[in-house]
């Protein structure tokens, strides 16, 4: 199993573009380099993977952004430096698929559903929790957000699209063990990682897989490479966080600003960070996360809500519904009081 594994990832990493194996030349020409930084560590997640002389590498933060230290040497190198040093080495060193003996949860594990939770309903606020604070960018070059959760042409968009070119690799943000590979409608082809804390990752539109269903994974192994499957406009990762089936707003947990941090040990999520439609896909939202379960029901409870437009009902309907009057629902949604409703449309009571 290891050996299919190792062929069929040195097999991905071989389809990456060519100036992919020239920073791998200038990785390995820097770290025989001694270099002397100001840096923070980071005591959470100490790098578990020797390098193919032996030594370990650890994370560190760097002029605000995550980075690796070499143990032996102390030559430190940017997250982009190290992952490609990582690939450039698979074949020579220890991968210790699972180093801290984490615990892969079982429940409603089915590798021919990317969401094997649609009879599960989940009580909200809900919290979850992660044993580090750091975590590792999916995509290699500079990150940037083409579209994030939320509204989005009247649809939803549950996940975060981060752009990338066809061919680069993507990575598993967290240790974990994957749950599903394959393609799946809208998403393409798609692989689906569980964590130690019951969230799952998933990452789609990729041109190509490097791993298989119940892998167990590291963090920043690559997982295969971006691409545009699926219903897709062009190439990019879509990149969505669930936890036992239910959407999170991927922003609320991680921070994409390039220190690379989780933003809490424990976090609650209120149904406002399970919503699209209490966000907008094409500007960041207001975050204030949640760190007990009292703040979690105040703020839930002073979140809008909605109601969904069935067949035959009209803004006379609805108001007399939830004791409102056709002006203030208009107000709230910016509608005029003769305005046609379709059935299935979103209207703001609250």
């Amino acid at each position: 199993m290891f050996a299919f594994a190792l062929k069929n990832t040195i097999a991905i990493y071989k389809m990456t573009p060519i100036y992919n194996h020239l920073k791998v030349v200038f990785t390995l020409f820097i770290l025989a380099l001694s270099t002397s930084f100001t840096y923070s560590q980071i005591e959470d997640t100490p790098l578990v993977e020797p390098d193919s002389m032996g030594s370990f590498f650890s994370k560190i933060i760097l002029d605000g952004k995550l980075a690796y230290q070499n143990k032996k040497t102390n030559v430190i190198l940017s997250q982009s430096e190290f992952l490609l040093l990582k690939d450039a080495n698979f074949e020579r060193i220890l991968i210790k698929n699972n180093p801290a003996g984490y615990q892969f949860s079982d429940d409603h594990w089915q590798g021919d559903k990317v969401n094997p939770y649609r009879d599960v309903t989940l009580p909200t606020p809900f919290r979850i929790n992660f044993n580090q604070t750091t975590f590792t960018h999916p995509v290699d070059n500079e990150i940037k957000i083409t579209s994030r959760f939320g509204r989005r042409r009247r649809r939803p968009h549950r996940g975060l699209d981060l752009d990338l070119v066809t061919g680069d690799a993507v990575r598993s943000m967290l240790p974990g063990k994957v749950r599903f590979v394959g393609y799946s409608s809208g998403h393409g082809k798609t692989v689906v990682v569980r964590h130690a804390n019951d969230i799952e990752t998933v990452y789609a539109h990729l041109s190509a897989y490097s791993v298989k269903e119940d892998d167990l994974v590291t963090e920043g192994q690559m997982l295969g490479l971006g691409g545009n499957t699926g219903r897709s406009t062009g190439s990019h990762l879509h990149l969505e966080v669930r936890y036992k089936g239910v959407c999170i707003h991927p922003e609320y947990v991680f921070n994409f600003d390039g220190s690379n941090t989780i933003r809490g040990s424990e976090l609650w999520v209120s149904k406002g960070w399970q919503s699209p439609r209490s966000h907008s896909a094409y500007r960041k939202s207001e975050l204030k996360p949640l760190f007990t379960k009292e703040a979690a029901i105040i703020a839930q409870n002073s979140e809008p809500r909605y109601h969904r437009i069935r067949k035959g009902e009209t803004l006379s309907h609805v108001a007399t519904r939830y004791h409102l009057s056709v002006r203030e629902i208009c107000r709230m949604n910016n509608l005029y009081q003769n305005s046609v409703l379709k059935i299935g449309q979103a209207i703001k009571i609250r």
